[in-house]
């Protein structure tokens, strides 16, 4: 019967989860804060029928009323910037500390440090084909220099290595990378992936944290079935904070997705 318990409450907040993310982006603002409201409503609600249910609402809360802040300030960024866009676009990634803002309240709240809020080791190994588990391990330092050097490869294809404005989009892309792949981790496995770790044990945090970290991407202008891999990347850069315990590492491997996409034209 707990176990039914536990799996049902994981199912409720996977769902929820997800398809508050998605609400955040695509729900008129007006909507959206009525949405926010309402969680909170319900996260207060059900503080005494299930605690990790009322937890994961408040959560999804925060993120809803964050994002929408986010986006605002975001908007407002671009549009002071709007004659150089590639500065506007690298500088608008500050509007992450508004998203960051609710959630880092409730965790204040809670009174509870999150647990992958450190630096993390680069020598705890990563284990293959799962991350989390499998035959074969190597520390995270090495994996870190095999993730790039393959990564590298194949957008060294993608990439058009003689366009106009190379160099000028080389510092877009190391402005976005820096304040994007820093804050973004800040979020996504500081604190939303220590809550649901916390509640939900890692396996399952991180498929949730992954799941609403793909979908997040759709208001960047990616179909759904590319936010589906962002989703699975997710889960994997869940793994690597979790095995690292830390934010250190997966933040450097955030850094460098991200260089790779602003040069391909992914972004911007």
């Amino acid at each position: 019967m707990l176990h039914k318990k536990i799996s049902g409450e994981w199912t409720a907040c996977l769902l929820l989860m997800v398809i508050t993310i998605i609400g955040a982006q695509l729900a008129a603002p007006g909507v959206a804060w009525l949405w926010g409201l309402g969680l909170l409503l319900v996260g207060y609600a059900l503080r005494h029928a299930s605690e990790v249910l009322s937890r994961a609402a408040i959560t999804a809360a925060c993120i809803m009323v964050g994002y929408r802040m986010y986006s605002a300030l975001g908007d407002g960024i671009k549009e002071w910037l709007a004659d150089d866009m590639g500065l506007a676009v690298g500088l608008s990634r500050l509007s992450l500390i508004a998203f960051i803002l609710p959630m880092a309240i409730f965790s204040r709240f809670q009174k509870s440090k999150p647990r992958y809020m450190a630096i993390g080791k680069w020598t705890n190994p990563i284990y293959f084909p799962w991350i989390m588990s499998g035959v074969f391990k190597e520390p995270i330092w090495r994996f870190m220099l095999i993730f790039t050097a393959v990564t590298g490869a194949v957008f060294a294809f993608i990439i058009d290595w003689g366009q106009p404005g190379l160099f000028a989009l080389t510092g877009y892309a190391l402005l976005f990378a820096s304040m994007n792949s820093v804050l973004e981790e800040l979020l996504w496995r500081g604190y939303i992936l220590s809550r649901l770790t916390e509640d939900f044990g890692e396996i399952r945090g991180l498929v949730i944290a992954g799941a609403a970290f793909g979908f997040y991407h759709l208001h960047l202008g990616f179909p759904w079935i590319v936010c589906l891999l962002f989703s699975i990347f997710g889960m994997m850069m869940g793994g690597v904070t979790i095995r690292s315990q830390g934010l250190v590492p997966v933040i450097t491997m955030h850094f460098v997705m991200n260089i790779w996409f602003v040069l391909s034209g992914m972004i911007l």
